[in-house]
């Protein structure tokens, strides 16, 4: 039951749990999993000839690449362990992040968990080692990485990594740094961390000295170390310790040279390979160095007080010289208002308006404010809006042919909709039909989702229904009827329902 080769897959041309077609190998380094790049073809477009006979269209230009991660058969899971992997994907699901590279589905396949993600074409940041980068370069790989560490380490539950290193960072399509391998098997939630190969999580050339102790655990200080270690190799070509880590360091052990390079940068990978863990910055120190592009962070007191003392006879100054004015009151934006000034710079056309303002709009959907969810929701979605396709461009977002977003932008939609018609808010009923509406087409529609549902995309279209009769929107309820009609009788055909733009009310 569990003697899945997937070289057998490529060779007999069967499709891996019956829809994957397994390409070629991306890694087969991992103690614990192989790495394919694979066709879904569920994604493959249907074309039809002459006589109107469906046929498949051209795998090539219309299937999308996916990554997949199987698991070895060693760990093949009992009852116990598929609910453990369900538990540890719920984490990495909500743990979302810029620079943090989030399976998009998983699934059991003969007894062997097997994870999908998005397919980053550019490879890893492994191309960089002893390549001479600019100090532009090294901070922003710095950044880039500390920030998607940081957001690991601050997750409730805490996600220790355990498997930093250069193959381990990916380049995506915008060319930010984003990490991989993260989360399913290093949970610090309960007490089964790594339950999949826990003698074995990790690569010895990036293990901290702690690592190599007896019943060590996993910490955030040792990701900080192995860290270290990587930004080490990419800039000499060589791990600092060699190919067995931190086993061999001792307080005492003299830190590997570095070729010339700033002091700052220096400071920072010694400070991150210390031998004591106490002594090495946190993920959120090192994000901040490479935001101020120094380390350590000089204390910016001495400043601060010399302006505030010249501000003060500034402000003598000017009460004995000049009349005093009546003060202007400064009062903080609302949240509305703050939503619109970000949405006006959503839509200036450019795309470092549309960044800035799809920043706040993030900001605002963590306090679950509806208007923000929603437009980030539409911004990344299913939405053939000439406003959202031209916000996609502009943010490089990889669409196929009908303008539907590529990848994991599709899962953060559907996130990002059932959490606005969670808040249950009738102040924002139009856009709760709306979100209900694009929910019914996501489970509706195979070209959005393969496992089709037309139970829960009836049930998603009488929840828009309700939603827009009590916002007394007329046209959306015209849109419903129309699409419950096709719904049924595609249901009883067997066929898939294709999702309609609801047009903006004016």
């Amino acid at each position: 039951m569990f003697n899945i080769n997937t070289e057998d897959y490529v060779k007999q041309g069967e499709l891996f749990d019956g829809h994957f077609q397994l390409l070629h190998p991306l890694s087969t380094d991992g103690a614990t999993a192989d790495v394919w790049l694979a066709l879904d073809t569920n994604t493959i477009d249907t074309e039809y000839d002459e006589e109107g006979t469906a046929t498949n269209g051209n795998s090539t230009e219309t299937g999308m690449l996916v990554a997949i991660k199987i698991y070895k058969p060693k760990n093949a899971l009992d009852i116990e362990g598929e609910q453990r992997f369900r538990d540890e994907y719920k984490i990495v699901y909500e743990c979302r992040h810029e620079n943090l590279l989030q399976p998009t589905s998983f699934a059991i396949y003969k007894g062997i968990p097997y994870l999908v993600l998005p397919y980053c074409r550019k490879g890893s940041s492994e191309q960089l080692i002893g390549k001479k980068l600019t100090t532009e370069e090294v901070w922003k790989f710095i950044s880039d990485v500390a920030s998607g560490l940081a957001k690991l380490h601050s997750n409730l539950p805490q996600i220790i990594h355990q498997d930093i290193k250069p193959a381990n960072i990916l380049i995506d399509n915008n060319d930010n740094y984003t990490i991989t391998d993260f989360g399913i098997s290093a949970s610090t939630k309960g007490s089964h961390f790594s339950y999949y190969d826990e003698e074995n999580s990790g690569t010895l050339a990036y293990m901290a000295p702690e690592r190599f102790g007896a019943n060590p655990k996993p910490s955030a200080e040792s990701d900080v170390w192995a860290f270290g270690a990587t930004i080490h190799e990419i800039l000499t070509g060589q791990p600092p310790f060699g190919e067995e880590g931190g086993k061999n360091q001792t307080e005492k052990t003299a830190m590997p040279p570095l070729p010339s390079m700033p002091a700052s940068i220096k400071n920072l990978i010694h400070a991150c390979l210390q031998f004591d863990p106490n002594k090495r910055p946190t993920a959120k120190q090192i994000k901040q160095a490479a935001q101020s592009e120094q380390f350590p962070i000089k204390s910016k007191t001495p400043l601060i007080v010399a302006l505030c003392l010249l501000g003060g006879l500034i402000i003598a100054g000017a009460v004995f010289f000049l009349k005093p004015k009546q003060p202007i009151p400064t009062e903080p934006l609302s949240i509305e208002e703050t939503f619109e000034a970000a949405l006006k710079q959503m839509n200036y056309n450019d795309v470092d308006s549309l960044k800035t303002g799809m920043k706040t709009m993030d900001s605002l959907s963590k306090k679950y404010y509806v208007p923000a969810m929603y437009q980030m929701a539409f911004t990344y979605g299913w939405y053939t809006d000439p406003v959202s396709v031209q916000r996609k461009k502009l943010l490089n977002i990889e669409v196929d042919s009908n303008n539907f977003p590529i990848g994991g932008y599709i899962i953060k939609t559907q996130a990002l909709l059932t959490d606005i018609l969670d808040q249950n808010d009738s102040s924002f009923a139009k856009i709760n039909a709306d979100a209900a509406y694009r929910l019914a087409s996501y489970y509706g529609d195979e070209r959005l989702n393969e496992h089709v549902d037309f139970t829960k995309a009836s049930t998603f279209l009488e929840k828009s229904e309700k939603w827009a009769e009590y916002a007394k929107n007329d046209s959306i309820i015209n849109i419903i009827t129309g699409t419950k009609t096709r719904l049924i009788k595609r249901k009883e055909e067997k066929e898939h329902l294709n999702p309609l733009t609801i047009q903006k009310a004016n």
